[in-house]
């Protein structure tokens, strides 16, 4: 019988990474993904776990990365989705140059959205989860977190 296989990104630390962690010391194995090369120093640890792992290095708030994820998924049944990419600017909004406020946009709600639609038939299929990973900074107004706030809030 075959391990159940889930889905994790943003991956390479914090949350995703330990999100990641527990679904190897489960029996998962996975396939993760990260815009940064961190994550395969991050995949060689959930194989010390028992996971086989597979890794996507692309940038989820592009079409392209999340056809890279889609295509690397080898259209294996996915039991799992933990969908945890993000990131913020951490500058004062008429600051931040547009281009990176539609980055923070795309990668914290286009690509978990796109994601998420992409393996919505085959989760609910398998009767399998999602987990979204939001932010309590969605529920405030602070300096700096305004684009963020705005797109982690749940």
């Amino acid at each position: 019988m075959s391990k159940p296989f889930a889905i994790v990104t943003g991956a390479s630390s914090g949350i995703g990474f330990e999100l990641a962690a527990i679904c190897a010391q489960e029996g998962f194995d996975l396939l993760v993904a990260a815009d940064r090369s961190e994550i395969h120093a991050a995949a060689d640890e959930f194989r010390r776990l028992g996971a086989a792992t597979d890794v996507v290095e692309a940038d989820l708030a592009t079409i392209e990365g999340v056809d890279r994820l889609w295509s690397a998924a080898r259209g294996r049944p996915v039991d799992a989705l933990l969908a945890n990419a993000g990131h913020g600017l951490g500058r004062a909004f008429l600051d931040q140059d547009f281009a990176d406020v539609r980055h923070v946009i795309d990668t914290n709600v286009t690509a978990m959205v796109t994601v998420t639609r992409k393996l919505l038939p085959g989760l609910i299929e398998r009767k399998g989860a999602i987990i979204a990973i939001g932010s309590v900074a969605g529920n405030y107004i602070y300096p700096g977190g305004n684009v963020y706030a705005g797109s982690k809030a749940l």
